[in-house]
């Protein structure tokens, strides 16, 4: 994986120093106007491969912007704490993590997020004739906060139906375990991937076809109050993000060679196979999708029922994408029109 030239970030007690002493300093600014971001990574994902080729393909200093590299060897959970000592975070895993600190006070804010649009089925029992008639009924997913549960809350919600309230979920197992349990009427409903649930169509359980489900795989998160205090570093940040994704995209060989530059060299074809699977999802901007954001919250309320109190509005600042989609940046990218 990626050198790590700055140690990582331990212990609740020394960010909190870091940060009182990050707000008495400010934000540092070279000779040039050139911004310096401590930017973390929390995982290994998208979003992580976006910054790397962005930092090794110098898009960021195109802004005057130096970039800080800060690798948490935990998931989101670690991250979300390490925003108390960086500006900014990239961070995949459980985005759930983001809960309990809003709950809390923190000022965190999502100004990005990557989503994968998923193709699933929901399967039913024979007396279902629409997802909306799973109300009062059990829908099985894997586990509690599984993609298949945030697909399951999703596809519910879009029938009417609140997934908290109206529908029991319940833990059974992969796609395949769910099938059985459809056909054994142990549930009355569970989405399925497309593999599994053409073969569960051959053993005559009943699939009601649905629209892709967008299931979030990274967010890039920052404090109200880094915004507030340095405004501009963001603009440019998300400039230069943005120039990545489109880099990534148009440039696969370039940005291949920087991508395996942190794997063995045995692992060139998987890191191959990855970067596929990533170029495929993105978007040119790293939107913000209230359906995965508020499966994600249905999820969470689940774990603490205070959850519920939060809107998906209250957890995102979408301004720095709203001014990027129409602008003359974005279009002068891309020389093929794109659609946002």
């Amino acid at each position: 994986m990626r050198n790590q030239k700055t140690p990582v970030l331990s212990g609740l007690g020394f960010l909190i120093s870091l940060l009182i002493a990050l707000a008495m300093t400010g934000t540092a600014v070279a000779a040039g106007d050139v911004r310096k971001v401590r930017l973390a990574y929390a995982g290994w994902e998208l979003g992580t491969a976006i910054a790397y080729v962005g930092v090794d393909a110098g898009l960021f200093k195109k802004h005057d912007l130096e970039i800080e590299e800060i690798p948490i060897r935990d998931t989101m959970s670690a991250g979300i704490q390490a925003l108390l000592g960086v500006d900014l975070l990239i961070g995949s895993g459980s985005p759930l993590a983001i809960f309990q600190p809003v709950l809390s006070g923190a000022d965190i804010t999502v100004i990005g997020s990557h989503v994968r649009q998923d193709h699933y089925g929901m399967g039913v029992a024979s007396s279902i004739s629409a997802v909306k008639d799973l109300k009062g009924k059990k829908v099985a997913v894997s586990a509690l906060g599984s993609r298949s549960d945030l697909i399951a809350r999703v596809i519910l919600r879009r029938a009417g139906l609140d997934p908290v309230e109206d529908v029991n979920i319940v833990a059974a197992g992969l796609s395949p375990a769910r099938a059985l349990a459809i056909s054994k009427n142990l549930v009355q409903g569970a989405p399925l991937s497309e593999q599994v649930a053409a073969q569960a169509k051959k053993l005559g359980i009943k699939m009601l076809e649905v629209r892709a489900v967008p299931v979030l795989t990274d967010l890039l998160v920052t404090t109200r109050s880094f915004i507030k205090r340095d405004e501009e570093t963001v603009r440019r940040f998300m400039k230069g993000y943005a120039a990545a994704i489109n880099h990534l995209v148009t440039r696969r060989e370039e940005s291949l060679a920087i991508i395996k530059k942190y794997f063995p060299n045995s692992q060139s074809g998987s890191v191959e196979s990855m970067y596929d699977s990533f170029s495929a999802q993105l978007r040119p901007l790293p939107e913000l999708n209230s359906e995965s954001l508020q499966a994600l919250i249905d999820v969470g309320s689940v774990v603490d029922q205070r959850t519920r109190s939060i809107k998906p509005t209250d957890v995102i600042e979408p301004r720095f994408l709203e001014a990027l989609k129409n602008s003359k940046f974005l279009k002068d990218l891309y020389t093929e029109k794109v659609s946002l």
